[in-house]
């Protein structure tokens, strides 16, 4: 229960028995209208007379004491607590409470039959009712579409008009109060919420004031306290903050250099982000990056309530790639004709072919290597520039065969000493649809492959074949249009 303020009581006699009963202090709750006496020793609850004549209060002009009430009773037969009941709200001042014998022909009595001394008296004070004033507004959030009152003391949910009238909103732009709603507990509460007409997205400066709503009134507190109009609270508003920005670019042949510029437009901080990933919280960061291509930019910025986020996509074009695709194998004075891949903004390019010669073309013409009559390997190389004069190397080889004549060995040895260990067909790389196969004695089919490179190392399921004569075929397609071979023969196998 609340209580209101009070003045210093006393009790007018100044030596009282400290055996007998006696009234121990003297409060007023909020709205003035009931005193509740605390006594010094509990008191049997059939000496208290409902009708209150056991006390009397001075000056009561106007005013009479309705009734006494103690809620101990309820539960037990002894009260240290009293509760008076005046017929009006006591206005404030100074007063004394004075104890007489009631209807009942006595004080109060404690448990050993002694009577509070008839006629003792305690001065106390009664405080003035005081209204509850607006005391603050809560932290405004960004571009606010509505603000929230705090009161220091509860107030009667009852007397918020619902429709907002009871409050006004001037200041830096016009704004609308739509409604006012609370969260109550037991029909009070401290917390008021103004939804506005309209978002408030610019800086400024605003009061609420209290007004007369469409219910008739203000507001009112818990103790019927109704506050005067015309208090107020006030309350500032940001603009939201722009993260807009540019950048320029600093190409390199290491690395590129993203240089972001940023104006502070109403933020106070702000980070940069390239790929989700943290870099600065400078206002113009110059960022390296040596991989190119596309790059996510994000801007992040705040003035402490509200936020924005701006984002780029930053595309790093320069990329430079030599490359060039060419056969791993050839055949002697076949033509190879190389196909460049590379990738960038390309000037010049400049090919090695790994046999004296050289070309300055994108696409140069088929090229011959020498018959040399023999396998040779030739490494080649193509080195593209360019136009900011940067460089980048591509290399690869290339096998050129003895012999591209298609046959198969008369005989092998799978003795696993690295030399003519397996049977299959000599120079079939640049066959298609190629079929080998290999028979015994018995015409038993003892191997199969559709793979020229697959070779027979002279078993079956990994049982080694006795030696002798074995029987093989060969079918494949060579050339353009296409001309079909096929071979037949017989090769030994020595053990």
């Amino acid at each position: 229960m609340l209580l209101s303020e009070f003045g210093r009581s006393q009790n007018t006699d100044p030596n009282p028995d400290p055996i007998l009963p006696h009234i121990k202090s003297v409060v007023a709750e909020c709205n003035n209208k009931v005193l509740i006496v605390v006594l010094s020793e509990n008191v049997r609850c059939f000496s208290l007379s409902n009708d209150g004549s056991e006390f009397s209060v001075s000056p009561l002009i106007g005013f009479t004491v309705v009734s006494t009430s103690a809620n101990s009773c309820v539960f037990s037969t002894e009260l240290d607590t009293v509760w008076i009941t005046i017929s009006d709200p006591l206005p404030g001042g100074s007063y004394t409470l004075t104890v007489h014998k009631g209807t009942d022909n006595n004080t109060l009595i404690d448990d050993n039959a002694r009577d509070m001394p008839d006629g003792e008296s305690f001065v106390f004070g009664i405080t003035p009712p005081v209204p509850t004033a607006l005391d603050s507004v809560s932290p405004v959030v960004c571009a606010p579409d509505f603000i929230q009152l705090v009161f220091p003391d509860p107030v009667s949910c009852n007397t918020i008009a619902a429709d907002g009238s009871d409050f006004v909103i001037t200041g830096s732009t016009p704004v609308s109060v739509l409604k006012a709603t609370a969260e109550c507990n037991n029909g009070f509460t401290q917390n008021v919420t103004l939804t506005l007409g309209s978002q408030l997205l610019k800086a400024g400066h605003y009061q609420v004031t209290l007004r007369q709503g469409s219910d008739g009134n203000s507001i009112v507190n818990e103790c019927g306290t109704e506050t005067p109009p015309g208090g107020s609270v006030s309350f500032d508003t940001r603009a939201a903050p722009s993260a807009s920005f540019t950048y320029d670019i600093e190409y390199g042949c290491s690395y590129d250099t993203i240089a972001l510029h940023y104006l502070p437009a109403g933020a106070n901080t702000w980070q940069w982000f390239v790929d989700s990933s943290f870099v600065s919280d400078a206002t113009a960061p110059a960022i390296k990056e040596n991989v190119l291509g596309p790059r996510y930019v994000q801007h992040v910025v705040s003035n402490g309530i509200c936020s924005d986020t701006a984002t780029e996509i930053v595309n790093l074009d320069n990329i430079l790639k030599a490359g060039f695709q060419s056969p791993a194998e050839i055949c002697p004075k076949d033509p190879v004709t190389f196909n460049n891949i590379s990738i960038g903004n390309i000037k010049s390019w400049n090919w090695n072919f790994g046999d004296g010669s050289s070309s300055s073309l994108e696409s140069p013409a088929a090229h011959i290597f020498p018959d040399s009559r023999k396998e040779q390997t030739y490494n080649i190389s193509l080195i593209v520039q360019n136009t900011m004069g940067c460089y980048d190397t591509a290399i690869g080889s290339i096998l050129k065969m003895q012999s591209c004549s298609i046959n198969v060995p008369n005989g092998f040895t799978p003795n696993g000493d690295g030399i003519n260990d397996y049977l299959y067909p000599l120079n079939a790389f640049n066959t298609s649809n190629l079929e080998f196969r290999v028979f015994n004695r018995a015409g038993q089919l003892v191997f199969e492959t559709r793979d020229w490179s697959h070779k027979w190392d002279g078993t079956v399921n990994g049982k080694p074949q006795p030696s002798g004569a074995y029987v093989w075929t060969l079918s494949y397609t060579k050339g353009s249009p296409g001309k079909k071979f096929f071979l037949s023969g017989s090769s030994v196998l020595i053990r």
